[in-house]
């Protein structure tokens, strides 16, 4: 049985991911925090303010003038390592190398510029990067590309679970699903389990930024953590690339004996000579052996038994029984392909456009990984790729457009037996489903225990800055994506003998999947209560967001935004065994839930002191009608609950408004030290 087909959707005026990236730029949208600031003043080599001063971001458009106290600010910078140069008439011109600006901080950075005198045209000075971020009022942390670069790590998760707190992508001992993952402020969530999509090539990334608590009133539908991930942009004027290339030659996963051992636990018994007939309680292996291996009768009386039916057809002698339990067993263990990695990018102007468009340039990325298995399943390995496309052009000064596009594919072998979500991808998480459970002889050489999945990923989104002023600037976004699941059962099993022993025929057994009854000569299950996952779903997530950033005064900058949330999930699922149907159960509905939150966000810079205040409201509606819950129902009874569905009166769902503020102070008590909460 095959879940499969395409459901009736309360959303039919949904435009598909592609339509909407096209029509990104004409609506307005939110962006979660993708850029940082760099402030300071400007004095003279007495100390006086310089009002008047020009200063320019290098290999960038962005600049800013200093007031008549000498402070500026430099809103709307994206994360990276930049140089500033200042100049002034009768001052000597300087620049400050190795600016760090990282997403949603302030970089201090103060000059102090020298009188204009002979031999002394320009001045360059390498930036000290503080051992203490001043402005951060909560618990977060940024790692560089440079850095990533330096890490033993092949995955942007990888990235995140080396630091503090954080295990895999569990923070403070979580789950994954109650983080909020986002890549240039798309949050990439498979909302079908909703969990995070991670699948990008470190070759692409910027920064990783990590806050662990303490969220700003951008921030909601999190609990644990948020992970902002941020892209590279394509140079303007030359092409750059890397390729990292990780390779683990073919090699065993497990200490000892492979289950196809002539010495394995599930072979000895049966092939061993002093035991294989007679049976391992006849005396053949001494104690401390014979308690290392499950007990076996012996091929002789398993014939014996055959030969007291009443079949005629199964009758065989000890030799050929031994020889159709080898057939059973033939399934090869030996890992004979590679583990690798291939993570590659390139970036640059796009060839013959670059100078009509505003500098259209590109970022492109690939990432494949193999992960071959602790012993093949349904199938061998985990497989994985994605791609990733970023394309940026200027429209006119203090106007951006980025249009950016993934596709990613998840395949292999699902852990679920019931149609949830799920796939083996660690040779641990295939030994904890091998251990103390029943029918692992069956799990071990039969193709099709489990079944195969696969997890098909696309995502499309478009964004626009537009900075209105030296000190405002808003951005609109719009983004979609999907999630597609493909689990269902592998091909069917051909029952026509393929080989003979003793002139009984046999067929592919334990290969190919097989709904009836059927066991090996030595009672190990090769048919029935096998590949019983089914999961056909479809969700997609549209978002549309915008927010507005203005720096009112050199100690207050306001944010504003809103968020707007559709998820299109069509979910199929369910289990199914066409020999046992009692446990056969399945899931399907058609919905379409809504969310949507304003915030306001405020941060105060003094010296001594920078708050974060906010204000957020969040909206949820989960559309349609649902069960109206009585506990004293007699549909709740073991005799009525089968009839559940129907004995449950609906009643439309409620509209859900949630109001929550938000707080953050930090005190810079010195250099290497602050006080915050």
């Amino acid at each position: 049985m095959r879940f499969t087909g395409r459901l009736k959707t309360a959303a039919h005026c949904i435009a598909s991911p592609w339509v909407l990236v096209m029509c990104a730029f004409l609506c307005p949208t939110q962006s979660f925090a993708q850029s940082g600031k760099i402030a300071g003043q400007i004095t003279d080599a007495a100390g006086m303010p310089l009002p008047g001063v020009n200063l320019f971001v290098e290999a960038t458009s962005q600049g800013s003038i200093t007031d008549r106290d000498g402070f500026y600010v430099i809103l709307n910078v994206p994360p990276g390592t930049y140089s500033i140069r200042a100049s002034f008439i009768g001052f000597a011109t300087q620049v400050i190398e190795g600016i760090r600006v990282s997403i949603g901080q302030t970089s201090s950075i103060d000059f102090q510029l020298q009188e204009s005198a002979v031999g002394l045209d320009e001045l360059v000075v390498m930036a000290d990067l503080p051992v203490v971020q001043a402005d951060v009022s909560n618990s977060q942390l940024s790692v560089t590309s440079e850095q990533i670069e330096a890490l033993p790590v092949s995955s942007v998760g990888s990235v995140v679970g080396l630091q503090a707190g954080i295990q895999g992508l569990s923070v403070r001992g979580s789950g994954t699903d109650e983080i909020s993952f986002m890549v240039n402020g798309i949050t990439l969530r498979d909302e079908r389990n909703n969990a995070p999509y991670t699948s990008l090539s470190l070759s692409s990334v910027e920064e990783v930024h990590v806050q662990t608590g303490g969220f700003n009133a951008e921030y909601g539908n999190v609990r644990s953590g948020v992970v902002n991930v941020v892209t590279k942009e394509g140079d303007r004027n030359r092409y750059t690339g890397s390729v990292i290339l990780r390779y683990s030659p073919p090699a065993q996963k497990h200490f000892g004996h492979r289950a196809d051992h002539r010495e394995a636990y599930w072979i000895r018994p049966f092939i061993d000579p002093a035991v294989a007939f007679s049976g391992t309680e006849s005396g053949g292996w001494d104690a401390a052996t014979q308690a290392q291996y499950p007990t076996f009768e012996g091929w002789i009386a398993i014939a014996d038994e055959r030969l007291k039916d009443d079949d005629p057809n199964n009758d065989m002698t000890p030799q050929a029984l031994q020889q159709a339990f080898l057939w059973q067993h033939r399934k090869a263990l030996k890992i004979t392909q590679p583990d690798f990695n291939v993570d590659l990018g390139v970036g640059g102007p796009v060839p013959f456009l670059h100078r009509r468009l505003g500098g259209l340039r590109f970022f492109a990325s690939l990432r494949a990984d193999q992960n071959l298995y602790l012993i093949p399943l349904n199938t061998d390995r985990y497989e994985e790729w994605s791609g990733h496309v970023k394309i940026t052009a200027d429209l006119k000064p203090g106007m951006k457009l980025t249009l950016e596009g993934l596709r990613g594919s998840i395949s292999g072998t699902a852990t679920s037996r019931s149609g949830q979500p799920g796939v083996f991808r660690s040779a641990a998480s295939i030994a904890s489903a091998m251990s103390r459970v029943s029918f692992i002889d069956t799990r071990i050489f039969s193709t099709d225990y489990w079944t195969p999945t696969s997890v098909s990923n696309l995502m499309g989104g478009a964004k626009m800055t537009h900075s209105l002023s030296a000190s405002t600037f808003y951005e609109i976004r719009m983004s979609a994506f999907r999630s597609r699941y493909d689990t269902n059962p592998g091909r069917l099993r051909v029952e026509t003998p393929i080989v003979s022993f003793g002139g009984v025929g046999f067929d592919e057994a334990p290969f190919g999947f097989q709904p009836k009854p059927t066991f090996g000569v030595d009672g190990m299950r090769t048919g029935v209560g096998m590949s019983n996952a089914r999961d056909s779903s479809l969700v997609t997530v549209y978002n549309l967001k915008g927010d507005l950033t203005s720096q009112l005064n050199r100690f207050l900058q306001i944010k504003t935004g809103f968020e707007y949330n559709l998820t299109d999930s069509r979910v199929n699922y369910g289990r199914y065994d066409a020999f046992l149907p009692s446990g056969n159960d399945h899931s399907l509905w058609d919905r379409s839930p809504v969310r949507g939150a304003a915030y306001a966000q405020s941060k105060l810079e003094f010296s001594g002191m920078i708050a974060n205040l906010g204000l957020r409201l969040d909206y949820f509606h989960a559309r349609g009608e649902w069960y109206a819950f009585d506990p004293f129902s007699f549909a709740f009874s073991a005799r009525y609950a089968p009839n559940i569905d129907t004995l449950l009166v609906q009643e439309p769902t409620s509209r859900i408004f949630t109001l929550s503020p938000r707080l953050g102070v930090s005190f810079p008590v010195t250099e290497f030290s602050k006080l915050y909460f």
